[in-house]
C-alpha cells in the first residue's frame, strides 16, 4: 500500500484521553500511515470548541502532508456553532466531527439540522460517533441520511460496541451513509464490504482510544483484495473530501 489514510483520530489533551502531535506522527510513521484525519478530544468536543479546533488546525498547517482536519462545534451552541464551523472551514477544515453522547444531543434530533445543512452547503462529510446508548445509534444515522440525501454521513465505529448489529441494516437504507472500521472485527468489516460495497467503507483507528496495532491487525485479518485495500484504506476518504473524482 502506497497511500494509507486514517479517517479518524484525535489530537489534544482532554479529560479522558490525550494525544500529542509528536506521538501521533511517531505512530503513523511506525505503522506506515501516510495521512490522518484529526479531530479534537473530549473536552474540546463538548465545551471549548474553538480552542480544540485551533489546536488541530495549527497541527495541519504545520504538517499539511500528514493531517486533514475535521473540526467540531456543539450543536447546542446554535448560531455560535455555525459561526465556529464556518471559521474553521475557512481555515482549512475538510469535514465535521460530531459526538452526540459527549455533546449531549440525540443524533437524529432537529438540533443538528443546521450543521448538516452547513455541511451540505460546503460539500463536506460529517463523521458521527455511534454506538453509545441512547444518543448515537445507527438507525439515527439512517433517519438523518434519509432526511438529507445530499449529505455524506460517516457512521463512526459502525455502531460499536452496543449497536454493531444495526450498522449494516441502517447503512443499507441510505446510500449516503459511509462506515469506518474502527473497533470492528474482521468478519464485521467483511460483512460491511459485501453488503454495502467497498466504496462505502473507510479505514479508521480512533487513536488514541484504540491503536494501530489492533485496528490494522483486524484489517490484515480481513480477506481483502488489492483493489479493496486501495479504496478502503485511502481513496474512499479522498473522494469524500473532494481530492478524487
Amino acid at each position: 500500500m502506497s497511500n494509507i489514510i486514517d479517517c479518524h483520530c484525535h489530537l489534544g489533551f482532554g479529560h479522558d484521553y490525550q494525544q500529542s502531535i509528536a506521538k501521533q506522527l511517531k505512530e503513523m510513521d511506525y505503522f506506515g500511515i501516510n495521512k490522518a484525519v484529526i479531530c479534537p478530544v473530549d473536552k474540546f468536543l463538548a465545551v471549548d470548541n474553538k480552542k480544540g479546533n485551533d489546536f488541530i488546525l495549527k497541527a495541519a498547517k504545520k504538517y499539511p502532508d500528514r493531517f486533514y482536519v475535521f473540526s467540531t462545534a456543539n450543536p447546542w451552541f446554535g448560531k455560535k456553532a455555525i459561526k465556529e464551523l464556518k471559521r474553521s472551514i475557512n481555515e482549512g477544515a475538510r469535514g465535521i466531527k460530531l459526538h452526540p453522547s459527549i455533546q449531549g444531543f440525540l443524533l437524529c434530533d432537529d438540533l443538528v439540522y443546521p450543521i448538516v445543512e452547513l455541511a451540505c452547503e460546503y460539500k463536506l462529510p460529517i463523521y458521527f460517533h455511534t454506538g453509545t446508548p441512547a444518543y448515537s445509534q445507527p438507525m439515527h444515522v439512517a433517519e438523518l441520511a434519509l432526511r438529507f440525501p445530499e449529505a455524506n454521513l460517516i457512521m463512526g465505529h459502525m455502531g460499536s460496541t452496543d449497536f454493531w448489529i444495526d450498522a449494516v441494516p441502517a447503512a443499507q437504507l441510505a446510500s449516503n451513509i459511509f462506515v469506518d472500521t474502527s473497533w470492528s472485527l474482521p468478519d464485521k468489516i467483511r460483512h460491511a464490504i459485501d453488503s454495502l460495497g467497498v466504496d462505502r467503507v473507510l479505514f479508521g483507528s480512533d487513536s488514541p482510544l484504540s491503536t494501530y496495532s489492533v485496528e490494522l491487525g483486524c484489517l490484515n485479518a480481513t480477506s481483502l483484495d488489492e483493489n479493496e485495500k486501495v479504496m478502503l484504506m485511502g481513496n474512499n476518504l479522498l473522494r469524500l473530501i473532494g481530492e478524487l473524482s
